[in-house]
């Protein structure tokens, strides 16, 4: 789970991850996998678009999981096709599978920060490609939206977390910022990993185990 949760009840920080720019001109499909290697082009040479393949995932609940390589690929190729749907749109990869081993649920999170502005239609690109709109408890709101959906890479099925943030939200650099100091900081790494393992023994409520990080991920950013 990624950035600052803002729910109608409370605010919760969460991880964050690597910065993937992904901006292709023109925005055909040829012309992305002609700039990857070929051993990461069988996905999109297949036409994969976005999936909601929810029962078929790879890991579930909130784990810990050990980290997956793949996930780091799967955030590229959904930059990919999101920046091909819509060029100039730049997916960042956030959350703990862009932290170098580091344990987690192994959900797949990217953040876009747009314009309020293009907040709509940026929502209407990722719809189109097979995103959902947020399932469950508490959404984030349509102004800052959170869509879902599922990729597969590897032999996975990966969850996938998109989310769409304005500017003008206060915490729009709090994911950056964390994941910057994960990467960095090992002490940060650490205690962050065992907080995850700590948080897991007594929750398996994925929105749940999102909100009792808080603490902790403050105490971090804070310095």
């Amino acid at each position: 789970m990624p950035l600052v949760h803002r729910t109608r009840r409370r605010v919760t920080l969460t991880d964050a991850g690597t910065r993937l720019r992904a901006t292709f001109a023109p925005p055909a499909y040829s012309s992305i996998l002609r700039s990857w290697p070929a051993a990461s082009q069988t996905e999109l040479v297949t036409g994969q678009l976005i999936g909601q393949e929810w029962d078929e995932r790879t890991y579930r609940g909130v784990g810990p999981h050990r980290s997956d390589p793949r996930a780091a690929t799967v955030a590229a190729q959904v930059a990919a096709l999101i920046a091909a749907v819509r060029p100039g749109t730049v997916a960042d990869h956030v959350g703990s599978t862009a932290v170098s081993a580091l344990i987690g649920k192994n959900v797949v999170d990217l953040q876009i920060t747009a314009d309020p502005a293009e907040v709509p239609a940026i929502t209407g690109a990722l719809l189109r490609l097979g995103f959902a709109r947020q399932r469950g408890r508490e959404p984030w709101p349509p102004e800052r939206p959170m869509l879902e959906g599922t990729f597969r890479c590897g032999g996975g099925v990966f969850l996938l977390h998109c989310h769409v943030v304005p500017t003008t939200d206060p915490d729009v650099r709090q994911m950056i910022e964390f994941r910057d100091l994960l990467c960095r900081d090992p002490a940060a790494r650490e205690a962050y990993a065992a907080d995850k393992l700590r948080i897991s023994a007594g929750i398996s409520d994925s929105l749940d185990y999102t909100y009792a990080k808080t603490g902790l991920i403050r105490r971090l950013l804070s310095g």
